[in-house]
Formats: C-alpha cells, structure tokens, sequence
C-alpha cells in the first residue's frame, strides 16, 4: 500500500477484537498498523489492546468501550458474526458505520477477510466504500405487571421453548389483526439482515439485506403447512404466549434471553434507528452469498 499523503475520508477509527479467536492478535496488529501508517487516529479498548505489542499499543487511545462510539467515525470488527452483533448493541443508536472482518467460519455481516485486508482499507480510507443502510427491529416487551424493556435486534427475535418442554402456542397479531396461534417449537421474527442466521437454518427464505421486510419463520411447526411468510417491514407485530406450563425464552440476536411469561406482551416493529454497513461497492451480495454457502 501506498503511504503518500492524501485526504482520508475517515481519520478517527476505532477497532475492536473477539480476543478468543485464534491469531487475533496477528489480525489486530496488521489492521492497526496499517491505518496509523496511513496517518490515522485508532481508537479502542482494553481487551482489544493487549492483544497488541507493546511499541504500537503507545500509538493508540485506549478508552472505555461504551465511550468508543463517541471518538469514532467508523468502527472496524475483527472476529466471526457474533461479535458484530455485540459490537452492534454497543453503537446502538449512533451514526457509526460498521465494517466486519471475518475470523469466524461462515459471517455473512463479517464479509471481508484478512487476506483482502490491506486492499480494502486503502479503498476503504480514500472513501470507496458504500454506507447500506440495514433495517433494524425494535422490541417492546410488557410484563403482565406493567413493567417494559426495549430490545434492539439486527437478526432476529426468538420465542422458543425449553429443550425439554413441549410444543408452545404463540398468537400473532400484524397491526392488530389476528394472523395465526403458531403451534410448534417456536417462533422468528428477523430483519432481511438476519434471513441469512437462524431464520435460514428454519427454512426461511433469504431476503435482500436492505428490503424494508420483516420475516416470520416457524421453528418445527406443528402444522406443516405453516411456512415462513414476508410481511411490509412498517408493519407492528404483537406476539403473546398462550401456553401456561411450559418454559419459554424470548432471545435477541441470540446475545441475550430472558423467559417469557403468558400474559406477557412482545411488540415488534421497524426501528427508527438503521445499521449503518460499509460495503465493498465491488462486492456484491450475490457474490457473498456464493461465497458463504459455496454455490459455485
């Protein structure tokens, strides 16, 4: 890579590491490196600089990650698509565009890997990449006593039942009009981002990442003539359990879960807030698709 001087589209950039996958610290190190050459200002956090050499962590500003967001222009992730997601609560509702690094085994939201690394930063600091904005869904949740807890998904939202309980029972409603009781082991409701995570692995169908859609997989329904269905991504969603003695969780991008009682109250809708991703315009999703799920 060329290091004359030239205008950086980006000149605060934070990276953060899944320290757990093996030869992070190389990746880490060569991303690094490779954007202070290139004169710009690296931002990230404690668990992420150690896995650094002592002359070059000097180089960087080390700070508390929930203050990250506020430093940065754009935040690089390093490691598989479960660390994207973590990194996604963290920005949260800030206008902080993502760029994922693969050191996982499939990452459909981690594209790049490291041996295009240093041809994409170089394109990626002289602003040839795209920012695609990806729809992402809000949950309120309302406890039959009134309490409320706001969860944001980029994948999914999951109501499913224990291992060892028995079939549940969720009623669906779409802008308040009765859809269905879904009868079986569970329910998905995922952003066209997440058509590619869980819901795939349901048999739900992929969507194109940026369709304002929300997707509804059943997990092993009970009737079988049950089968995923693609609704307006404006659409508010309410699901209520209906079964009494069975253990059920509700699970959020697969980062966070907590059981679901009946009488409990789930809205799901369109969040004001996107994902902000930055995209290789030379890469398509045709292209990743054949990548990830090799057809050919």
């Amino acid at each position: 890579m060329t290091t004359e001087k030239r205008k950086l589209k980006y000149k605060n950039i934070g990276v953060i590491s899944n320290p757990t996958k093996k030869d992070a610290h190389k990746g880490v190190e060569k991303v690094i490196s490779i954007l202070i050459k290139n004169g710009v200002t690296v931002w990230t956090e404690e668990e992420t600089a150690v896995l650094l050499p002592e002359n070059l962590r000097k180089k960087v500003k080390v700070i508390d990650r929930t203050c990250l967001p506020d430093k940065i222009e754009i935040m690089i992730v390093l490691g598989g698509d479960g660390t994207f997601l973590n990194v996604a609560r963290l920005i949260d509702k800030k206008p902080v565009p993502l760029l994922g690094v693969n050191f996982g085994t499939l990452g459909f939201l981690t594209e790049l890997s490291m041996d295009e690394i240093e041809k994409s930063i170089e394109k990626l600091l002289t602003g040839k990449f795209i920012v695609e904005n990806r729809p992402v869904i809000r949950v309120k949740l309302t406890r039959k006593n009134g309490h409320i807890a706001i969860y944001r998904c980029v994948n999914e939202v999951v109501i499913k039942r224990d291992t060892l309980a028995r079939i549940i029972e969720v009623e669906l409603k779409a802008n308040g009009k009765f859809v269905s009781v879904f009868r079986g082991d569970g329910l998905i409701v995922a952003t066209p981002t997440g058509s590619t995570a869980y819901s795939l692995s349901a048999g739900g169908p992929i969507i194109m990442p940026t369709l304002s859609a929300m997707l509804i997989t059943p997990i092993c329904p009970h009737t079988l003539t049950m089968r995923p269905l693609v609704i307006d991504g404006n659409i508010v969603l309410t699901a209520q359990l209906k079964t009494t003695s069975e253990t059920v969780m509700v699970i959020f991008d697969g980062q966070e879960g907590i059981e679901l009682r009946k009488g409990d109250r789930l809205d799901i809708a369109k969040s004001p807030y996107d994902l902000l991703i930055l995209r290789d315009p030379d890469k398509s999703y045709y292209q990743t698709l054949r990548e990830k799920l090799n057809w050919g």
